[in-house]
């Protein structure tokens, strides 16, 4: 109805949104909104597609070349930002079908804010989301510098440290009570990756070059203590190869040909599993690496601080890019279990997204939050896919998916750890 929705905008409006409830979003689950309205949305995602972040060490320790990408280690690749664009868009069609958003223009100033990590592939993903939500709209990309981030690296940057007896026992736990347990429990997959890249004539630990042969320990770092042997380079190898598939490479080079579907990509992702088990999956530090970020979710849906008093910007789209550690920490705060297509469970995907929505009952004033992880598949990034991406919807603090914002401001509160939170400065550095 071209003609129509020129006279009457508001039609154009309507269009869309009943576009987006006619089509079948089959990845999609479903919430009972019905008498409520979208009030906010605040989000959490990942980054999206990249090279390792060191192929010099995977190189290292491999008898095979593996195959570059078309940019730097560690960058965003086009393709990846061409990913993150379309569900940019997806979400500007959800926003505008649910009336958070107007179908035309730009939004109001104040009305949209992104707040990023300081490293280059998140800022990039950022302008990529942007560009998808709002085409040609001058939202900026705001972030801290690198030594001064303390929301998305907080650890690195003096808050939030770990306590190195806590951190130790936490980590030995979860290997089975040792690292040779560890060791026993994820041997089996070590060999299979060991199988794969083959062993090096030479390599940082020669003579004994092959990955599986290297012991598995704990070290100490600063003032904490982290896991150390294979485990870290098989998982980052893991990464890598679910992002040559991501990415659209060759088949015949995705994990040297033996990841020809996203299906079998999936099967070689063991290791990573395994490093975040033993990481940042573990409550005690999740709570100390992910509570500053929580705090300041919480102050967004209920509007109860201001960036002048350490709180996020007042804005109905609030986001935060990230990393993989930053989603992961935080899922384990919230308690928060997922699983996507043929990703691994609780996997943070690229460009996966952490997905909080307020609802307004306009009749009582009553406001309920929602919590959902969407993320697109493997195969959807590889293809570029105009689709939907996936949804998984939270169940609940009470087991109620649309959870009353009091209940869930209290729920989640009471997992904060204060002492590892501060004012959160939101100015460009």
């Amino acid at each position: 109805m071209p003609a129509m929705t020129s006279k009457y905008p508001w039609l154009r409006g309507l269009a869309v949104a009943l576009a987006l409830l006619a089509s079948p979003l089959l990845h999609a689950e479903t919430l009972n909104t019905e008498g409520l309205r979208l009030d906010k949305v605040v989000l959490v995602m990942r980054h999206g597609i990249r090279p390792a972040t060191d192929t010099a060490e995977l190189q290292a320790w491999s008898a095979k070349t593996w195959p570059r990408f078309a940019v730097a280690d560690g960058q965003l690749t086009p393709h990846g930002y061409a990913a993150t664009v379309l569900l940019g868009q997806w979400q500007r069609q959800y926003l505008v079908g649910h009336g958070l958003l107007a179908a035309d223009g730009c939004p109001d100033a104040g009305q949209a804010y992104l707040w990023s990590s300081p490293v280059a592939r998140t800022r990039a993903t950022s302008k990529a989301l942007l560009e998808g939500l709002f085409p040609g709209c001058p939202v900026p990309v705001h972030h801290a510098s690198a030594g001064q981030d303390r929301l998305f690296h907080g650890s690195e940057n003096g808050l939030a440290g770990l306590d190195r007896q806590q951190a130790e026992q936490a980590i030995l736990a979860a290997m089975g009570g040792s690292p040779q347990a560890a060791q026993v429990k994820y041997g089996p997959a070590l060999l299979r990756m060991q199988t794969l890249i083959g062993v090096p004539a030479t390599c940082p630990k020669a003579p004994r070059c092959a990955l599986s042969d290297q012991p598995w320990g704990l070290k100490e770092k600063g003032t904490t203590v982290k896991l150390s042997g294979p485990l870290s380079v098989g998982a980052a190898m893991a990464e890598t190869f679910r992002m040559q598939y991501a990415e659209g490479m060759p088949l015949d080079q995705v994990a040297f040909g033996q990841g020809r579907t996203a299906h079998e990509v999936a099967g070689l992702m063991e290791l990573r599993s395994a490093k975040y088990a033993l990481s940042q999956h573990l409550p005690y530090v999740a709570r100390r690496g992910a509570s500053q970020l929580l705090s300041q979710v919480l102050l967004a849906l209920g509007d109860t601080g201001t960036a002048a008093a350490g709180g996020p910007p007042s804005a109905a789209w609030l986001a935060y890019v990230g990393h993989d550690s930053n989603i992961a920490q935080l899922r384990t705060l919230l308690g928060f279990d997922w699983k996507i297509a043929e990703y691994p469970e609780d996997d943070a995907a690229p460009g996966g997204t952490l997905l909080f929505e307020r609802w307004l009952d306009p009749r009582s004033g009553q406001r309920f939050v929602s919590l959902a992880y969407v993320a697109q598949s493997l195969d959807q990034l590889r293809q570029l896919s105009h689709d939907a991406p996936y949804r998984v919807q939270f169940g609940g603090v009470d087991g109620q998916p649309l959870m009353p914002l009091a209940r869930f401001e209290q729920a989640m509160g009471e997992r904060v750890d204060a002492s590892a939170t501060e004012p959160q400065g939101y100015a460009d550095h």
